[in-house]
């Protein structure tokens, strides 16, 4: 449609403050009117301003359906860990966590590599350019049906009633917490993983198409099979967790990653700069839920549903900074700067999750020995 990637780099910072802001007001919502209609809502919003991003022509009206996405999206993306905990006993949530998350990764995949496709099937139906507006917008609007579809097995399911339990979480959202310390340690290194990641990660695919000229077709394969490489990682991830610690695999799973970055900007070739793409995202993904399992296990219970939602949010707000400052960068300067910055930004990550979280591991250890 001919906007650059300022304005993609502006579109996604106004997309994360939204989010960012109506994360804890999401929450409390849910906790009054139950995680299933929750989610209805928020689904259905999505909806709406899928359509809307897709129909609108005017800059000014794309931000604004950006916005209410960012707005609306919480509501839906809240509530499903704590729809998935109350809905399931304690015997079936570890499969359950399991296949939710590799499920995504692999429908994710499917999705991306067929969309890499089907610009050039819409093209030949409606007689028009492969990489025209028409065509990228018939995809689009099929990706609204299936998304329409997620009603159905929604609106099946049966929920649990909420218990007064909800009601005393979302009170206890307006006290202080007993270690704030302790939280400002497990959010700190999330921040510079997160505006690292929001420097360059929103700009991949047009890195791609911008380096090494690839096809539509060959771009929903370079950014599908990432997700499919992810699911084995994720599995076997949680047998190397078991011997040396959540943050220990989680920062090892980090500290491979961050070089392999270096090697997509500076790869002389398009096999070269797909394969470290593919391990990276692997074993960038298994450091995810390791972290977050890790720090709930540090805060006390009562605090774990407001500490998550403050892990969201710092997670959510480097990637509100990042791709503004990243797509002001690339306009200017390229996209070798936004790779380095962002592998130094990680690096930085690293240090302050060993500085920070290393301790709490072994002091985890020595209260369990004794």
């Amino acid at each position: 449609m001919g906007f650059d990637a300022a304005f993609i780099g502006v579109a996604n910072t106004l997309l994360g403050i939204a989010s960012i802001a109506s994360s804890l007001p999401a929450g409390l919502i849910a906790d009054r009117i139950g995680r299933k209609r929750a989610m209805l809502v928020g689904l259905a919003g999505l909806l709406v301003t899928h359509l809307g991003i897709i129909f609108v022509r005017q800059g000014w009206a794309i931000i604004g359906f950006f916005v209410l996405y960012g707005t609306l999206a919480p509501l839906l993306y809240a509530s499903m860990a704590p729809f998935l905990t109350e809905n399931s006993t304690p015997d079936e949530r570890a499969i359950l966590f399991t296949l939710d998350s590799s499920m995504m990764n692999l429908a994710w995949s499917i999705s991306t590599i067929g969309g890499g496709y089907l610009p050039g099937l819409a093209a030949g139906l409606l007689n028009v350019g492969p990489e025209s507006t028409p065509a990228y917008r018939a995809v689009l609007l099929l990706g609204a049906v299936g998304l329409s579809l997620s009603f159905v097995p929604l609106l099946l399911i049966r929920e649990q009633p909420v218990t007064q339990t909800h009601v005393r979480a979302a009170r206890h959202l307006g006290r202080r917490f007993s270690n704030p310390a302790l939280l400002a340690k497990l959010v700190v290194p999330r921040l510079f993983f997160s505006f690292g990641a929001g420097l360059f990660f929103p700009f991949l695919t047009l890195f791609f198409k911008q380096r090494f000229a690839v096809p539509d077709s060959t771009l929903g394969w370079i950014v599908g099979v990432t997700s499919a490489v992810a699911v084995p990682t994720m599995l076997v991830g949680g047998a190397v967790a078991e011997r040396l610690g959540k943050i220990r695999a989680a920062f090892l799973s980090r500290l491979i990653s961050t070089p392999l970055l270096l090697f997509i900007g500076l790869a002389p070739s398009l096999p070269i700069a797909v394969a470290a793409h593919w391990v990276r995202g692997g074993f960038m993904r298994l450091g995810q839920p390791l972290y977050i399992s890790f720090a709930m296990e540090q805060l006390v219970e009562q605090e774990r549903a407001t500490g998550s939602s403050l892990l969201r949010i710092g997670w959510d707000a480097g990637w509100s900074l990042g791709p503004l400052a990243g797509g002001l960068l690339q306009a200017r300067l390229g996209f070798t700067p936004l790779i380095l910055a962002t592998a130094a930004l990680y690096a930085v990550g690293l240090a302050l999750i060993y500085l920070f979280c290393d301790p709490l591991h072994k002091e985890t250890v020595q209260q369990q020995r004794h």
